[in-house]
C-alpha cells in the first residue's frame, strides 16, 4: 500500500500536534513528511528538497504568509504537482476559505478541531487521492504505450531510410517528426570468423542476435537515462548486423562526441563479455539532418572496412582515422611494400597527369600479378583502394566522395580476371583523380551557387543528396553542414521552399491541374503536395487560386 505523503502547517503548536495524533490513530495509510509553524518553513524545506507530497493540510491564517498564498508559492515550485488541501480554519476566516476552496482546496476543518469531522474529512481525501492515483496510473500507462508505438514507428522510419539504396528527399518529410538536435550514427557488425561459423546452428545465431538485441536495448536505455533530453534508437540489418542512432537536444558538439565514444567503449565491453564473438562498429560524427541517413549508411560501411587493415573488435571513427597508425605488421603488407606503392598513387591524386596515373597503377600490376595466390593478390589490392579512401578522407578538407566503395571492394572479392581487375582499379584511382581536378576548376561558382543552380535545373526529378553531393564534388555530409552554414537553411528546408515557391508561381500563371504542378516540382503524390503547399500558404491549391482570382 502507497501511504498518503502528508504536510502539516498551522501557526500552533497545539493544533499541529492534535492532528499528527489524529492522523496516526487512522492507521498506516499516512506518512507525515514534515510539520511546520508557517508558510515560509515549507517552502525552504521543498526548495531545498525536492520532494513530493499528496496532502497538504494547512491553516488558512498564519502570520508569516496564509494558507492560500502557500498554496500558490508550491504551485509555482512545481508546476506538475498534484498535491489535495485540507484547509483548516476559524469561523471569521470564511472569505479565505471561500477563495482556497476555489483553487482547489478539497474541503475544510473547522477550529477547534472535531475529531469526528476530522477523520470523515480524511476518508474523503483518502477516496479522492485514490481515485486520483488510479487515473494518473492509467494515463501513465496510456503515455508509455504511446510512447512505444511513436519508438516503434520511428525506428521503422529510420530502417527504411537507411536500407533506401536512394532515398529522394521530397520523400522525407518525416524527418520533421524528429526532434531539433545533434545525432550520432553507428552501424556495429560481427567481426569474421570462418573457422568459428560452422560450429553454430541457425538456432544458434538466432540466439546470438537475441542477446545483441537485449545488450542494445540495455546500452541505448542507459545513454537515454543518463543524459538530459537524450533519445536513441537501434535496428537489426540482418545477420549479426545492427544500427544505432542516439540523439541529443543540446547542441554541444564535444560534449555529444565525448558521450558517443563513452557509448561506443560500453557496447564493446558487454558485446565482448556476453557473446562468443567479438564486433567491430563505425561512429559517424554528429550531424543535424537526418536525410543524410542513406549516404550515412555508405560511409559507415566504407569506414568499417578499415578492420580489413587495423583488425575486427575495434570502435572505427573518421575523427580517430588520422591517429591509426599501420603497423605494417601483415606479412602482404610488408613484404610486397604496398603501402609505399599506395601513399605514392594517392599522392598523385588531384596533382599529377592522368597519363601518369595510368603508368603507375600498371607498374604497380606487374608486381601483384607475381604475388603467390589468388588470396595475396586480392589483399595487396584491398589495401590499396582502403588506404586511398582513408588518405581522401584525411587530407581533403571538403569531404571529397569516394563512391560507392563497398562496391569496388565487392567487385573485387569476385572478379578473377587480372586484367578487368587492373581496368577497376584504374577506373577508380582515375574518377576521384578527375573529381579533385574539377573542384578546384571553376572558381566563378562556389559549392552552394552550384548546388542551387543543379537543384532548380532538377526540380522537376526525384532530388538525393547523393546526386547534389557527387554533381559538387563533396562529401554528403559534409555538404549539408556547409549549405546549412552559408544559407542558414538545411538542403531539406531550401529544396521544399524552392518547390512550394514555384508551384504557387506555376499555379497563378499557367492553367494546370494541381495533379501536373505537382509532378512539375517535384511530388508524385498530389496529397502530400496539397497538404505542404496549404502550410506553406495558408490554402490548398486550388482554394489559393481561387482568391487570387477574386482579389485579381
Amino acid at each position: 500500500m502507497n501511504k498518503i505523503k502528508t504536510i502539516i502547517v498551522d501557526d500552533e503548536a497545539k493544533i499541529r500536534n492534535g492532528m499528527e495524533r489524529l492522523l496516526h490513530r487512522d492507521g498506516d495509510h499516512w506518512d507525515i513528511v514534515g510539520i511546520f509553524s508557517d508558510g515560509i518553513e515549507v517552502i525552504e524545506f521543498l526548495k531545498g528538497n525536492q520532494i513530493d507530497f499528496d496532502l497538504l493540510i494547512t491553516d488558512v491564517k498564519m502570520p508569516e504568509m496564509d494558507g492560500l498564498t502557500l498554496i500558490n508559492e508550491i504551485k509555482n515550485i512545481n508546476r506538475d504537482s498534484n498535491f489535495s488541501t485540507i484547509i483548516v480554519s476559524g469561523y471569521d476566516d470564511f472569505r479565505l476559505v471561500q477563495s482556497a476552496i476555489r483553487e482547489g482546496a478539497l474541503d475544510y476543518i473547522l477550529k477547534p478541531i472535531d475529531r469526528k469531522q476530522f477523520f470523515e474529512v480524511l476518508q474523503k481525501v483518502k477516496k479522492r487521492i485514490d481515485e486520483l492515483r488510479s487515473t494518473m496510473h492509467k494515463w501513465k500507462d496510456l503515455i508509455k504505450q504511446s510512447d512505444m508505438l511513436t519508438l516503434t514507428k520511428q525506428t521503422q522510419l529510420l530502417s527504411e531510410a537507411v536500407s533506401s539504396e536512394k532515398e529522394d528527399i521530397a520523400t522525407m518529410y518525416w524527418i520533421k517528426d524528429f526532434p531539433d538536435g545533434l545525432y550520432q550514427a553507428f552501424f556495429i557488425s560481427v567481426d569474421e570468423f570462418p573457422s568459428k561459423s560452422s560450429e553454430y546452428s541457425n538456432e544458434d545465431w538466432g540466439a546470438f542476435a537475441y542477446a545483441v538485441e537485449n545488450i542494445l536495448d540495455e546500452v541505448v536505455m542507459e545513454y537515454k537515462n543518463s543524459k538530459h533530453e537524450s533519445q536513441g534508437w537501434w535496428w537489426r540489418d540482418g545477420g549479426l548486423h545492427f544500427w544505432v542512432l542516439l540523439y541529443s537536444a543540446r547542441k554541444e558538439y564535444e560534449d555529444f562526441i565525448v558521450a558517443g565514444d563513452s557509448f561506443s567503449r560500453k557496447l564493446k565491453l558487454c558485446l565482448n563479455k556476453y557473446t562468443p564473438f567479438s564486433f567491430s562498429s563505425a561512429q559517424s560524427n554528429p550531424f543535424e539532418d537526418l536525410f543524410v541517413l542513406p549516404e550515412m549508411k555508405k560511409q559507415l560501411h566504407s569506414l568499417i572496412r578499415m578492420r580489413m587493415i587495423y583488425g575486427g573488435n575495434q570502435v572505427y571513427s573518421f575523427r580517430l582515422l588520422h591517429k591509426l597508425k599501420d603497423t605494417d605488421d601483415h606479412h602482404l603488407v610488408a613484404a610486397n611494400n604496398m603501402k609505399e606503392f599506395a601513399s605514392k598513387l594517392t599522392t598523385m591524386l588531384g596533382r599529377s597527369d592522368t597519363p601518369k596515373i595510368d603508368k603507375e597503377i600498371s607498374e604497380l600490376f606487374n608486381k601483384i600479378k607475381k604475388l603467390r595466390s589468388p588470396i595475396e593478390i586480392q589483399h595487396a589490392i584491398e589495401y590499396l583502394i582502403i588506404y586511398m579512401f582513408k588518405v581522401n578522407l584525411e587530407e581533403t578538407e571538403p569531404g571529397l566522395s569516394l563512391k560507392d566503395l563497398d562496391e569496388i571492394l565487392q567487385a573485387i572479392k569476385t572478379e578473377s580476371n587480372m586484367n578487368k581487375l587492373e581496368k577497376l582499379v584504374k577506373q577508380t584511382f582515375i574518377n576521384i583523380h578527375q573529381k579533385q581536378l574539377d573542384y578546384n576548376q571553376d572558381p566563378a561558382l562556389t559549392p552552394i551557387m552550384k548546388a542551387k543552380k543543379w537543384i532548380y535545373e532538377n526540380l522537376s526529378k526525384k532530388i538525393t543528396l547523393r546526386d547534389i553531393s557527387d554533381y559538387i564534388y563533396m562529401n554528403p555530409t559534409y555538404f549539408c553542414q556547409y549549405f546549412k552554414k552559408q544559407t542558414g537553411k538545411t538542403v531539406f528546408d531550401y529544396i521544399t521552399d524552392l518547390r512550394l515557391e514555384t508551384a504557387k508561381e506555376l499555379l497563378l500563371e499557367q492553367d494546370l491541374k494541381v495533379i501536373d504542378i505537382a509532378q512539375l516540382v517535384g511530388y508524385q503524390d498530389p496529397k502530400y503536395f496539397s497538404r505542404l503547399f496549404k502550410q506553406k500558404w495558408g490554402s490548398l491549391p486550388s482554394e489559393f487560386k481561387k482568391k487570387y482570382k477574386a482579389i485579381y
